[in-house]
Parts: C-alpha cells; sequence; structure tokens
C-alpha cells in the first residue's frame, strides 16, 4: 500500500507543479499584453467586467478609479464581507428571516438605483431622481454583503465534510458589524484621500480575481465529483489552481474581446 500512496501523492504533485506552470503563463502573457504599471494592471483587470465610465467613476487623488463607483463598492464590499464572516468555523446557512428581508431590500435599492442610473444615459428618458457616484458607492456596498452571503455558505456547502449548518451572518450582532465596517471603507473611498488610490484600486480589483476563483473552484470539485471530501483547506490545491487558471483565462479573454473592438483601454465614452 505505500508505494501506491506515494505514487498518488507524486502524481498529485506534478500536476500541481504543472497547473501553477501554466497559472504562472498565463498570468505572464497576460502582465506583457496589458498596460504598464499598477494602474495599466488594475485597469486591466476592472476593464474585463466594468463598463468604466467616467462620470460614473470616482476621482481618488485627481485619478479615476479603475472601476466604476457601483463595481467599486459591490467588490470591496464583498472582500469587506468575506474577511468579517469568513471565520465563522465552516459556517454554510443561510441567513434567518428577517435578515433575508434586508438583504432583499439591499438587492431591490441596488436594482432600483441601477436602472436609475442607465435612464440617465438615455438623452430622452428621464431618470426617477438625479443619479449620483455616492448612491452607486453605497448601493455597491450593500450588493457585496449579498454576494457575501451567497459565495460564502456555497463555498462552505460543497467543499467540506463536516460543516457547521449555522448560518453564516446569524446574529444582528454580526450584521452591525459587517454594516459597520462597510460604511468605514465607504466613507474612506469617498473622502479622496489621494495615498489610497493604489490600496482602494488593488484591493477592488483583486476580489475580481478573488471571486471569480472561488466560483470556478466549486465549479470543477463539482465537474469532478469531489463536492464534501476536504477536511482541510490545503487539500484542495488542484482545484484553486484550476479555478485561477480559468479566473484569469475569463480576464484576459474579456480584455481581449473588448480591446478588439474598442481598439483602447479606455471606459465607454459617452
Amino acid at each position: 500500500m505505500r508505494p501506491m500512496k506515494s505514487t498518488i501523492w507524486l502524481n498529485q504533485k506534478s500536476i500541481k507543479l504543472a497547473m501553477l506552470v501554466v497559472l504562472l503563463v498565463i498570468i505572464t502573457f497576460w502582465f506583457i499584453l496589458t498596460p504598464a504599471g499598477v494602474d495599466g494592471k488594475t485597469g486591466a483587470a476592472g476593464y474585463a467586467v466594468c463598463h468604466r465610465i467616467a462620470s460614473h467613476t470616482l476621482l481618488v487623488g485627481g485619478r479615476l478609479l479603475p472601476l466604476c463607483s457601483r463595481c467599486t463598492g459591490m467588490f470591496l464590499g464583498t472582500l469587506i464581507a468575506l474577511m468579517v464572516l469568513a471565520p465563522n468555523d465552516k459556517r454554510s446557512g443561510s441567513p434567518p428571516k428577517m435578515k433575508i428581508i434586508v438583504l432583499g431590500v439591499f438587492f431591490l435599492l441596488f436594482v432600483v438605483d441601477g436602472v436609475n442610473s442607465a435612464l440617465s444615459l438615455f438623452p430622452n428618458i428621464h431618470p426617477l431622481y438625479q443619479p449620483s457616484n455616492l448612491l452607486r458607492l453605497i448601493t455597491g456596498l450593500m450588493m457585496g454583503i449579498i454576494l457575501a452571503n451567497l459565495l460564502l455558505p456555497l463555498w462552505n456547502q460543497t467543499l467540506w465534510v463536516k460543516q457547521n449548518k449555522k448560518p453564516v451572518l446569524d446574529t444582528w450582532k454580526q450584521f452591525l458589524m459587517v454594516m459597520l465596517s462597510e460604511a468605514v471603507v465607504g466613507v474612506m473611498v469617498w473622502l479622496d484621500i489621494p495615498f489610497l488610490y493604489y490600496p482602494i484600486a488593488i484591493l477592488s480589483t483583486g476580489t475580481i480575481i478573488l471571486i471569480l476563483g472561488m466560483v470556478y473552484s466549486l465549479l470543477w470539485i463539482i465537474v469532478f465529483n469531489k463536492e464534501n471530501t476536504f477536511t482541510h483547506f490545503k487539500e484542495g490545491h488542484i482545484f484553486y489552481l484550476l479555478g485561477l487558471i480559468t479566473a484569469f483565462l475569463q480576464i484576459g479573454l474579456m480584455d481581449l474581446l473588448r480591446y478588439s473592438i474598442s481598439g483602447t483601454w479606455q471606459g465607454f465614452h459617452l
């Protein structure tokens, strides 16, 4: 039995190494083909998922962020909510009814403000109210809380042999902690503090990779029928690498498609 176990371990190690090489090659090509500098890379990541219309994007230190106000809020909001809620011991349950109602209100506000903002782009249509980047940022942060409460339970439900069936977002104290954390981040973004430009840009666009990597990791785990087979995080390295490879492929392909159509790395001009 020992030689067989040793062979399996070596095969897994070889697969991980090969996938790591593939990931590094994809990232290297992406770095070479996208605009130079931190601004260029964060902009290219945002370019794959966001319209980046200048009038809908916040300035920090005199520079446009790589994501529009709503996407900045949404991705930062997701990151902050994941950071607050993730340590809750592999919890996989849905929030209690009242908290689902509150999250439903957040979603409704996100949709209404998004539609209202879109209406303002048409010259002959009047929006329901005057859109603003502050509202885009706030509703984006709200949507980030929702995404974290969808992604984290799904992650725990899919990976672990033993799960904690308690809700990820269980108590009002937790909810308050999430809301306060989101509010602090929102204020820091809105205050236009120049030295925060790079932290905001890197964290918001980095969360794009995090979310896509997690979603694709889950899909690969399901494809290979490995649901509920892990007891420790390190056991899923192959699937995490597959998820990151797929995430970077999507970002790269979306960048390529959009650039081939528009011929520019800038946001949509309206």
